[in-house]
């Protein structure tokens, strides 16, 4: 309930119940009682009674405070009443509350409809032609169903549904029955009603194709969703008869490019009890289907099928040709993901190589419009702070990995795999990309568990984070995406799984989309246009992707978390630059000895899906040259009425660090953490970062004989090479 809607209700009229003349009250002293009672229509009386010590007893209609009670027990107990048409019932009906002599008691009364529900159930029409029933009943409720489907939440009563012939496949009408029909909901059921269509009877056989489409993983079945170029698809010709038969006819499917015939194909009927008499995509048994190479699924193609070619044993050979116009197909340029083993403390490391890293991205494969995908292992890296079912320490390592991937200066997404000592809880986050920002906020660091094979649909999810996807709402999320346009988080259409063996599955309507909390996954057509939108080249995220020439910069790094904003030690690094995307209600400022400004820059910080809690975090490469590196004497984020700030502080300097091999392909990482908060520690060949550690001591996975060590003080960097010793 609208905090000032319940304030309004608890300043309703205080009863005092006070005694005559000098003798003693009439009613009970003492404190208060507060009931509140919701959920009813305007102007409907509620049935609440209050009994309580002395024989105390109160009738209430609407929302009441009661004082000078006794102090002691206090029975409330509600009766449903009858508004119209509708019955509604309180919750709790009956509740035992204490009165207190020091503080007021309150309670509350919410009260609900009594529904029923109607289950639609249309047959005849297989899964693709609407149907023409219509549902009335009390209070003027009117409801149109072309599909089969339950009405949810009716009052009790009758309802009338009436349902018209239609003409469906080939052009032939279809009957219906019954034509009307009358059935009662009442509380707390489900009434059921059938209606079914049927074709003519007798006579010769007339065929045609009712509908055709070529998937990917999804589609509609106008077959309006777009290709990928390249991938392999999953045609589906859907073949019918306007009255039953025992025919077993071939289609003939024949593709163009750019008007040009490029290959024929005869498809056998996959049934064997003759051509159905309704389209039906439920089952791959109910069309006739091809599994088309990606070589054919090029820009420009274009597919015919004809049904029964030379029309021997039908009514009508003139209509068995279908010839859809051409459907979109799209360039998607090549996924490039690079994966970053996690270690945390105590040694527990990620499993991810080059021998199972498909295995984690094999459901990104199967469902996202991508036509390849160029994966690569990165060497570890070492986080200060374990996982925790509850997303302890999660935050902290996806910012690292983030952090690592904007030191590397790469356009890579980085996804971070980590082993957990748990089998529920936090199984991944990821940053979500902003396309509504100018220019857009593109995010490409994601971290996910290494348990196989959920960790694959993990992945599936976070990348579609990355890819500027928020929550389907099924399954509790935060951050759920208001556009999603089906309220249970379904995919409200048919999918297909192609590569899903020893054969292709049919994906129902039924399945929740991958970006939502339910299980049986599948991409919708909402989210995978959302994808491919993002992908192909020319959008606007892809062209904020385009990288600057490696020079020195400041790396700047830190998270907001609870309005406070922390800044994590800086790293002077020579990467690609990488600032922010976009203005927000935070700023970055460094500044000299002398008070001025070196750089200072406006921005939003970008929340993390999948996380409970609300933290924040931000990671910049910031252009800086040698000179105004000397210069730099503070850094401040500065936000909302806060701020965090770093200087140069007078202290004790200490380069010494020690590295020691503690094992085959592990070294051990000591240094003076009192003079240095963080180290960053890097391969000295390819630069990458091993690690960003505090503490004075980290171990980290490398075969090299030295490391470099960049020790910050907080502010700045210094660099050293250290020898590994044995």
């Amino acid at each position: 309930m609208d905090s000032a809607v319940r304030t309004r209700l608890q300043s309703l009229l205080l009863l005092a119940l006070l005694g005559c003349g000098g003798g003693d009250p009439i009613g009970p002293t003492g404190n208060t009682l507060t009931v509140t009672i919701t959920g009813l229509p305007n102007g409907t009386a509620a049935a609440v009674s209050i009994n309580g010590p002395n024989s105390y007893t109160q009738a209430i209609t609407s929302s009441q405070t009661f004082t000078q009670l006794t102090p002691g027990s206090y029975t409330i107990s509600a009766s449903s009443v009858t508004s119209g048409p509708a019955t509604y019932s309180p919750s709790p009906s009956s509740q035992t509350v204490a009165v207190q002599e020091t503080s007021p008691t309150s309670t509350s009364v919410t009260y609900a409809a009594i529904t029923g529900n109607l289950q639609v159930t249309i047959n005849g029409l297989g899964t693709s032609r609407p149907a023409a029933v219509t549902v009335t009943g009390p209070g003027g409720y009117v409801q149109s169903v072309t599909g089969t489907k339950t009405l949810m939440g009716l009052n009790p009563g009758d309802y009338n549904i009436t349902a018209a012939n239609v003409i469906a496949s080939c052009g032939t009408t279809y009957t219906v029955a019954p034509g009307t029909q009358t059935k009662t909901v009442s509380v707390g059921s489900t009434a059921s009603a059938a209606v079914t269509y049927t074709p003519p009877s007798g006579g010769t056989p007339n065929l045609c194709i009712d509908g055709m489409y070529l998937t990917q993983s999804a589609q509609n079945y106008a077959g309006t969703v777009p290709l990928v170029q390249n991938r392999q698809g999953f045609l589906r010709v859907f073949a019918v008869a306007d009255r039953a038969n025992v025919l077993t006819p071939t289609v003939e499917v024949r593709f163009y490019r750019n008007n040009v015939l490029v290959q024929t194909t005869a498809l056998t009927q996959p049934k064997l009890s003759g051509v159905p008499t309704a389209p039906d995509e439920s089952q791959l048994d109910f069309s006739w289907n091809y599994a088309v190479p990606s070589s054919l699924i090029q820009v420009g193609m274009r597919i015919e099928a004809e049904v029964n070619p030379g029309g021997v044993g039908e009514s009508n050979p003139t209509d068995n040709i279908y010839a859809p116009p051409a459907p979109a197909v799209v360039v998607v340029p090549a996924v490039n993901v690079k994966f970053v083993p996690v270690i945390q403390p105590g040694g527990l490391t990620g499993q991810v190589d080059d021998l199972n890293k498909d295995q984690f991205l094999d459901m990104t494969r199967r469902m996202h419009p991508i036509s390849s995908i160029n994966a690569t292992v990165r060497a570890p890296i070492s986080v200060s702070a374990s996982l925790t079912a509850t997303g302890g320490g999660w935050q902290n390592a996806l910012l690292q990995v983030d952090a690592i991937r904007t030191a590397d200066g790469s356009l890579d997404y980085y996804y971070g795999v980590a082993r957990v000592s748990y089998n529920s809880g936090v199984a991944g986050i990821a940053f979500v990309s902003d396309p509504t920002s100018t220019p857009p906020d593109v995010a490409r660091a994601a971290l996910g568990w290494d348990d196989l094979p959920s960790g694959s649909v993990v992945m599936a999810h976070e990348l579609g984070h990355n890819w500027a996807r928020n929550h389907a709402p099924c399954g509790g999320p935060a951050g759920v995406d208001p556009a999603y346009p089906q309220p249970d988080g379904s995919t409200g259409g048919y999918g297909l799984d192609m590569f899903a063996t020893p054969s292709p599955i049919i994906e129902p309507p039924t399945s929740s989309d991958i970006m939502a909390y339910c299980p049986l996954k599948w991409i919708s057509e909402y989210t995978y246009h959302g994808v491919l939108n993002y992908l192909v080249p020319g959008s606007p995220m892809i062209a904020a992707s385009v990288s600057q020439p490696v020079q020195p910069t400041l790396l700047v790094w830190g998270y907001i978390r609870d309005g406070q904003p922390v800044l994590e030690p800086a790293f002077q690094i020579d990467t690609r630059p990488s600032l922010p995307a976009r203005s927000g209600p935070y700023r970055i400022e460094a500044r000299a000895s002398d008070g001025s400004s070196l750089f200072s820059y406006s921005f939003a910080p970008r929340k993390v899906a999948d996380l409970p809690g609300e933290q924040e975090n931000f990671v910049f490469a910031v252009p800086l040259s040698a000179g105004n590196a000397e210069r730099l004497h503070s850094l401040r984020v500065i936000g909302r009425g806060r701020e965090a700030v770093a200087r140069i502080e007078t202290q004790a300097a200490s380069d010494s660090v020690q590295v020691r091999r503690t094992g085959a392909g592990r070294v051990d990482v000591r240094w003076n953490a009192a003079a240095h908060a963080m180290v960053m520690v890097r391969d000295p060949d390819t630069h990458e970062v091993l690690s960003f550690a505090r503490g004075g001591q980290v171990e980290v996975v490398t075969s090299k004989p030295e490391v470099d060590v960049l020790l910050s003080d907080g502010l700045k960097s210094r660099t050293t090479r250290v020898r590994v010793a044995h």
